[in-house]
């Protein structure tokens, strides 16, 4: 007799894309930060283009981000998001979802199956390996990737932030950085008057204000990850390459980004 254990008898176990039933609901438990959010946002929609008329798309989201992602794929009701409890256990939350839904039919990037492709391509941007794990190629990640912008907000906190401070088009800096982790944009190179990120608003209301800046500077994060679908080209980026100094992002940009490196004990210092 084969002795079964835990985790033989109750864990769901992810398949690859081209194992994937596309005449059942999917459910994708990807890495669920905010960024990640808007980085799968591309492959979301690219798998929607098999599946069933009447089928849904169920993403995995931590219960914090839920709001500006339903925001985000409001354009596209089959897209549904299973709400997870940051401060419980996310594997176990995942697996009994799925086990309540009676599925089998799940997809999981990220997470501890990267381990290899980390270990593989040490200085490869993450966004690059979570589309190489998923066997999707890379473009797909700018060609699928969409929202329905509201210009009417984004000009409202355009006004909020630029022109009530008697700031012009063009002629100020959006910096973004979180002191308050320790991430600390060194600014005292810049010579434009310095914008910083309003916690008050949605990221996704700050898209004039970012195509409309001199400068952007700004640190690994959502606000990167969105930058990379918006209309950059007449601003001048800079990445601030303190987060993860080792995998610089190279390649995983489309834009033109200037890489400024800190030293290593930056990272972590407030």
């Amino acid at each position: 007799m084969v002795k079964l254990s835990i985790r033989n008898l109750f864990d769901v176990h992810s398949r690859r894309i081209e194992a994937l039933d596309f005449q059942q609901d999917l459910f994708i438990h990807h890495t669920l930060g905010l960024g990640d959010m808007i980085h799968f946002n591309g492959l979301v929609r690219y798998l929607l283009c098999d599946l069933s008329a009447n089928r849904k798309i169920r993403v995995f989201c931590k219960t914090r981000n839920v709001p500006m992602a339903q925001w985000m794929y409001r354009d596209e009701p089959r897209v549904v998001l299973e709400a997870i409890d940051p401060d419980k256990r996310e594997g176990q939350a995942v697996q009994r979802i799925l086990r309540r839904n009676r599925t089998k039919n799940f997809l999981c990037l990220g997470h501890r199956a990267m381990r290899p492709l980390l270990k593989k391509y040490p200085h490869t941007f993450f966004d690059q390996l979570f589309y190489l794990q998923a066997e999707v190629p890379y473009s797909i990640r700018y060609s699928h990737c969409y929202w329905a912008r509201d210009y009417q907000q984004e000009e409202r906190v355009y006004k909020k932030l630029i022109t009530e401070r008697n700031l012009s088009q063009g002629g100020y800096a959006f910096v973004h950085d979180d002191p308050e982790r320790g991430y600390r944009v060194d600014t005292d190179r810049i010579e434009l008057p310095i914008v910083g990120n309003d916690i008050t608003e949605s990221i996704f209301h700050l898209g004039l204000v970012l195509e409309r800046a001199a400068q952007v500077h700004c640190m690994e994060s959502s606000i990167r990850c969105m930058i990379e679908s918006l209309q950059m080209q007449k601003v001048e980026l800079y990445y601030h390459n303190f987060r993860y100094p080792d995998r610089p992002l190279g390649t995983a940009t489309e834009l033109d980004w200037e890489q400024i490196e800190y030293s290593s004990d930056h990272s972590r210092r407030s």
